[in-house]
């Protein structure tokens, strides 16, 4: 699978209205543990036709090629 990266263009797999091009990557720290950390979570900064940018997860992300 391709890595999803800024510029592409991304659709969320549950709710398919939520589409658009990612602006930004965002890598946040996962909660402190008693053993360490956790994984880090990465996060796409997904921008509208409209204008308006949704914060997603990445894995909840896939590419989708129609304008």
């Amino acid at each position: 699978m391709r890595t999803i990266r800024v510029g592409d263009r991304v659709q969320a797999f549950l709710d398919t209205r939520m589409k658009g091009k990612v602006v930004e990557v965002i890598r946040r720290d996962g909660p402190y543990m008693v053993g360490g950390t956790a994984q880090a979570e990465l996060f796409c900064v997904v921008e509208h036709p409209d204008g308006q940018r949704l914060t997603i997860k990445m894995s909840e992300l896939h590419h989708t090629y129609d304008s």
